[in-house]
């Protein structure tokens, strides 16, 4: 086997092949599925972004992502929510960075999320249980923004690229 072969088997794809700018998954509400989904996420664009870039996306989304599985899931009153809950994610690649969407079909934000927030008080009984979430959201994004459109909730963000892409 030649060495442009070799390539071709070991990706499945012709040599020179350049991988959509885009990634999109519609994922169950569940810990399991976005560990996978950050996994693949990262694979999908490892070759494509600076690692400083990736790991503030693969940051981001993490926390946004357990939110929707920690906090939308829920029904009013933190009851598990009768009907499974999905998630859209769509990521773009752009010479700019990453412009991200998640959406999904659970329980509304609550009021305030997007004001700016501080990192919280750590007092004397030591580091707070939560709190850094929404803080490192809003200092790792750009264009944060919300709207819940119908029974949907959409969220879209920006990555600022550390280098030109």
């Amino acid at each position: 086997m030649n060495p442009t072969d070799r390539q071709k088997a070991d990706s499945g794809r012709p040599v020179g092949y350049r991988l959509p700018p885009v990634f999109h998954r519609v994922l169950p509400a569940s810990p399991l599925a976005v560990r996978d989904t950050l996994c693949d996420v990262r694979a999908r664009f490892a070759r494509s972004a600076p690692p400083d870039t990736l790991g503030r996306l693969e940051l981001v989304m993490a926390e946004v992502l357990n939110n929707v599985v920690q906090h939308a899931a829920r029904q009013s009153g933190g009851l598990p929510a009768q009907k499974p809950l999905s998630i859209h994610l769509s990521i773009l690649r752009t010479r700019h960075g990453f412009a991200c969407a998640v959406t999904d079909d659970g329980e509304s934000m609550p009021n305030g999320c997007l004001v700016p927030h501080d990192l919280p008080d750590s007092e004397d009984s030591g580091p707070p249980e939560g709190g850094f979430g929404w803080f490192m959201i809003q200092s790792l994004t750009q264009t944060l923004y919300y709207h819940r459109a119908e029974d949907r909730n959409c969220l879209a963000f920006s990555i600022a690229s550390a280098q030109p892409a």
